[in-house]
This record gives structure tokens, C-alpha cells and sequence, in this order.
């Protein structure tokens, strides 16, 4: 069952990167950035994260948006009837912790980690609303948890090599307005683009 799990979120991934590839290519030209960079490496591997959690959270699109508000206020209620599914919460948020650190200087602070980790799940909850998924407490718990844990994995090295983060820090508009500009961009596409260049991608495929 995770197989094909794990197999149908990196075709979402895949079909995703194809539009938003070229489109953060745009961004970074802009902004002046060199597109050949350890930056730019590490900012679509972050775009890949975000495509992955928007697959795996099955947040509504353009073609499916249905009301369907249950929720749960109980910290750790299925925590022995499915202790995977924290495990898979944790890890997801992971990334978004350690990648964080390399691509904005904002956040070599954990305080500004906290917040945009904190918005960007309650966002998901929010969103889950017009979705058959469950908004849960436990799933903002585990998130912050996840991407505390990524940010203590690229912060504690970096202290204790004296390595200078971001990677390849440049002062422009995409240091200081970049994580907001790429997350409305990814919104967009995922909402109004992917439910049917997803389907075709599927067709071409199979």
C-alpha cells in the first residue's frame, strides 16, 4: 500500500516540477540570481517538498472542492492505533526545517522556522475543511515537531563547522520576499493547473 503511495506522490512531484521548473527559473532571472547554484538546487528541492505535502495532505483544487468539516482537538488520540501516521508527519516537515536555514537568512532564526512551519500547517488544516481529510491537532504537533527536527540537523553542523548560511547570500527581492513569492506561486499552480496537467501526465504515462 505505501508503494503506491509513495509511487503516486512522486509522479504528483514529477508532473508538478514540470511547470514550476521553469517558472522559479523566471523568478531567480529576475531577481538576478545566477541560475547555476547550490541556491537554486536547494530551492527546487524545497518546491518538490511543498508539491510532495500537498499531495500527501489532499488539499482541494480547482475540480474537487467539497465542504466536509471533521476535526479533532485531542492531542494524541491515535497515537497507538496508528503510530505510522505521526512517524509520516514528522517526517514530511522534516525537510521544510533543514532546507529552510539554506535558502533564507530570516531563518536562521527558529523563531521565524516556528512561524512560517506554523502557518503553512494551519493553512493545510484550514484548507482540509473542503476536503474529506480530518483537521487535526495532531498533525500541527507533528509538523512542528518534523520541521524543528530538520532545523536542529542543518543548524547544530553548521554552528560547529562555522559554515555561513544561506548558500550563495544575495541581498535582492528574492532573499527577503522569495519563501512568500514561491509559496503563492506553487498555491496557484497546484489549485488551478496540476488537477488537469496531473490527469494528463497519468495518461501519457500509463
Amino acid at each position: 500500500m505505501y508503494l503506491m503511495r509513495f509511487l503516486g506522490i512522486g509522479m504528483d512531484c514529477l508532473s508538478s516540477m514540470l511547470i514550476l521548473t521553469p517558472l522559479t527559473l523566471v523568478i531567480l532571472k529576475l531577481s538576478g540570481r545566477r541560475l547555476i547554484s547550490r541556491h537554486t538546487v536547494c530551492l527546487l528541492l524545497y518546491l518538490c517538498v511543498l508539491c510532495g505535502i500537498y499531495s500527501v495532505t489532499g488539499l482541494p483544487d480547482i475540480k474537487y472542492c467539497s465542504f466536509d468539516f471533521t476535526w479533532n482537538l485531542i492531542p494524541m488520540v491515535d497515537i497507538f492505533h496508528s503510530p505510522d501516521q505521526y512517524v509520516l508527519n514528522i517526517l514530511m516537515f522534516l525537510p521544510v526545517g533543514f532546507l529552510l536555514p539554506l535558502l533564507w537568512d530570516e531563518y536562521q532564526d527558529f523563531r521565524h522556522v516556528f512561524g512560517f512551519c506554523c502557518f503553512l500547517t494551519v493553512f493545510i488544516e484550514i484548507a482540509q475543511v473542503f476536503t474529506f481529510r480530518t483537521t487535526d491537532i495532531d498533525d500541527l504537533l507533528t509538523n512542528l515537531l518534523g520541521a524543528g527536527i530538520g532545523y536542529l540537523l542543518i543548524h547544530l553542523p553548521a554552528v560547529k563547522l562555522k559554515l555561513r548560511l544561506p548558500l550563495d547570500i544575495d541581498r535582492d527581492y528574492e532573499e527577503k520576499h522569495g519563501q512568500w513569492v514561491y509559496l503563492l506561486v506553487l498555491f496557484l499552480q497546484q489549485f488551478f493547473w496540476q488537477p488537469y496537467f496531473s490527469a494528463f501526465f497519468w495518461d501519457s504515462i500509463l
